[in-house]
């Protein structure tokens, strides 16, 4: 008896089609989710301002209402978007937190990219405190002395980790760039209950309060790359921090 090959089976016929059919509604579907996402940057909508109803963007856009369908459920699932049942499809908050949403597992959950993480959050990071150097007053010194000795060890994770949160955001705020200032947020909603955990240990909190305070003295000099070399040293010390509630979870 001869094998039957897979083109003469019944189902060889379709399943060729099929796959094609599929890709080319995957490529159709990404590349309106790109355009409504466009065109609600372009529109200035905002959150809880709602989008034309399927018909109208399928006739808008020349595609099908199902491509158009399949578009907004990518982007509802990516917190962008949210249907709801009978009323409409509505523009969310496009928070930080929400931004991070989808990275969230993979971050807190595997070193590499626990690592990856670190080596973007210290491009930014250092940046800002370079930037912080040059522009800083004798007020806002204070304030981020101020804002370092709200951190002790008597305070939980949670309420420790707001106030690294407050240090860290006055340094960025000093940088001058609220577009730095945005990509940092959104970077650093990123293993921040890992971060949570971390901050319970008392000799992350004794070298965190040491590198602090080489932070604001480095911006205090005024020398871009004193400021940085610090934030750098800190940065690294977090690396490390990370990793090892990770594998310790594990």
């Amino acid at each position: 008896m001869t094998k039957q090959t897979s083109a003469s089976h019944p189902l060889g016929s379709v399943a060729g089609p099929i796959g094609v059919e599929t890709v080319r509604r995957t490529i159709a579907a990404k590349a309106t989710a790109d355009v409504l996402l466009e065109m609600i940057q372009r529109l200035g909508l905002t959150a809880g301002d709602r989008l034309p109803v399927e018909r109208e963007l399928a006739a808008q856009l020349n595609v099908s209402r199902s491509t158009i369908r399949e578009a907004i459920r990518a982007l509802t699932s990516m917190g962008i978007l949210n249907a709801r049942q009978g009323s409409g499809t509505y523009v969310t908050e496009l928070t930080a937190e929400r931004l991070a949403t989808p990275l969230l597992f993979a971050v807190e959950r595997n070193a590499t990219s626990a690592s990856a993480l670190m080596d973007v959050r210290g491009m930014l990071e250092v940046g800002a405190a370079e930037l912080a150097a040059a522009r800083a007053t004798p007020a806002d010194l204070k304030r981020l002395q101020r804002l370092a000795a709200a951190i002790k060890p008597e305070h939980d994770g949670v309420r420790n980790l707001a106030a690294d949160r407050k240090f860290h955001h006055a340094i960025h705020e000093l940088a001058g760039n609220e577009l730095l200032v945005k990509l940092i947020d959104s970077v650093w909603h990123l293993g921040s209950s890992l971060r949570q955990r971390v901050m319970m240990g008392t000799d992350v909190l004794d070298r965190t309060l040491v590198a602090h305070d080489a932070i604001i003295a480095g911006i205090a000099s005024g020398d871009a790359k004193q400021a940085g070399a610090a934030m750098r040293g800190h940065i690294e010390d977090i690396r490390g921090w990370l990793q090892e509630a990770i594998e310790t979870r594990a």
